[in-house]
């Protein structure tokens, strides 16, 4: 009882800090595209070697990488629409929402292990959905803490439609994907098993997919990236994915 007090108590305070974000972090150093409001600056996020200033916007909660993403849909959408959409948002992010709802012309789905706040509880190493299911899959920042990403790989491709595509979004770092052991490196980040590399690009290709990476450069400019205070970094590496036996060529405008 007294925990459950104290979740709703925190709960409200952080709706509270939500609602006067726009009084305590008034200014115009920093800009969210989803709110659409200027900030003196974004929250911090993580931990130790990997916290992050100026990360998470205080009024939307919306992160680097899903700023990149509104940038992206705001360009790109069009391009990515499909006439019947069945769509697939795994541990949904709130500010990203309305840009999926949007896509979602038939049908939106949110799910995520453990929250409450969403249409349907699964682990997504064993997706409840048959066979291409969706037109849409968009996993952000999930993989990293997924035991078995294979599996995990291998779910998204089996419920996305032939026609279909999927975003993924992962944290990158150098080349090489560094595997975390239960206890054994108390700087990583919470709940990571692991960090990827550029090699993961490698590991797409290899389960099947055609992969076009989504570059942070083409589609934020030098300005955008100051005000939003976005880097490579932060971001981490998107990619829009595709089953190997369809043709990238037609999204071409994509990787321009």
């Amino acid at each position: 009882m007294k925990i459950r007090f104290l979740l709703a108590l925190e709960n409200r305070l952080r709706n509270l800090r939500r609602k006067y974000a726009h009084i305590l972090y008034a200014g115009k150093s920093v800009y969210c595209p989803m709110c659409d409001q200027t900030f003196r600056k974004f929250k911090s996020a993580g931990r130790s070697k990997y916290k992050r200033p100026n990360s998470v916007c205080p009024k939307c909660a919306g992160r680097e990488r899903d700023r990149v993403m509104h940038l992206f849909f705001a360009e790109k959408k069009e391009i990515l629409r499909r006439k019947q959409c069945r769509l697939l948002h795994i541990a949904p992010e709130p500010c990203v929402v309305p840009n999926l709802r949007d896509l979602a012309t038939q049908l939106y789905v949110s799910g995520d292990l453990v929250r409450n706040d969403v249409l349907t509880q699964f682990d997504i190493q064993a997706l409840p959905f048959s066979d291409q299911s969706f037109d849409v899959v968009y996993c952000s920042h999930v993989l990293q803490a997924v035991e078995d990403d294979d599996k995990a790989l291998a779910e998204i491709s089996r419920v996305l439609s032939y026609n279909g595509w999927a975003i993924v979004n992962v944290p990158c770092r150098g080349v090489s994907t560094r595997e975390f052991h239960a206890g054994g490196d108390e700087e990583a980040p919470a709940d990571f098993v692991r960090i990827y590399g550029s090699d993961f690009t490698d590991k797409l290709v290899q389960k099947g997919f055609n992969v076009v990476p989504i570059k942070m450069h083409d589609i934020a400019s030098d300005e955008d990236q100051r005000m939003m205070c976005l880097s490579a970094e932060s971001v981490g590496s998107i990619y829009l994915l595709q089953h190997g036996t369809q043709n990238l060529e037609n999204n071409t405008e994509l990787d321009e």
